[in-house]
């Protein structure tokens, strides 16, 4: 932050009053608090994958989904998991779903892939019936989580519709 001066010649130090330094650290906390809620909540590749889904969903008049925090972590968490693994496995191991940590829900799907690109992974996922139809599907929140191992990417999607 700079302070300009009203009187750039003065020379001598000004003191800040306790009020102002108070002010000043106030600021300072809620920048700080933002970054980690901003952090929090997921990096730009998992923004950029729930964006190319909301995009899907709204090209086929569907609502986009609501950026869920849990299925954010539990997405991000697997993510890593692939990718220190190598293996592309759902969350359950090969084909099945481990729904723990989700909040309440009535229904849940799950994509999940490797490619060089989100934008690449995306694609083989809308070209995929069944990954499609995730995408498309009755749900109402998601979470992703994206890792890059090399020039691999590991790429997850968590939906589930709220109860």
């Amino acid at each position: 932050m700079h302070h300009h001066d009203d009187h750039p010649a003065q020379t001598a130090p000004q003191r800040r009053s306790p009020r102002r330094r108070r002010r000043i650290g106030g600021v300072v906390a809620i920048a700080i608090a933002g970054a980690l809620l901003l952090s929090a909540c997921g990096t730009s590749n998992q923004s950029k994958v729930l964006r190319m889904t909301n995009s899907a969903r709204r090209a086929t008049g569907r609502r986009g989904y609501v950026p869920s925090q849990a299925a954010m972590v539990k997405a991000q968490r697997w993510a890593r998991h692939m990718a220190s693994t190598g293996v592309v496995e759902h969350t359950g191991g090969g084909s099945s779903m481990d729904t723990s940590g989700l909040p309440g829900w009535c229904g849940v799907g799950e994509n999940v892939g490797r490619g060089p690109t989100t934008s690449n992974i995306h694609s083989a996922w809308m070209r995929s019936p069944g990954h499609r139809a995730n995408i498309l599907g009755n749900y109402d929140h998601a979470g992703t989580g994206v890792v890059r191992k090399g020039r691999t990417v590991y790429a997850v999607e968590i939906f589930y519709r709220a109860c």
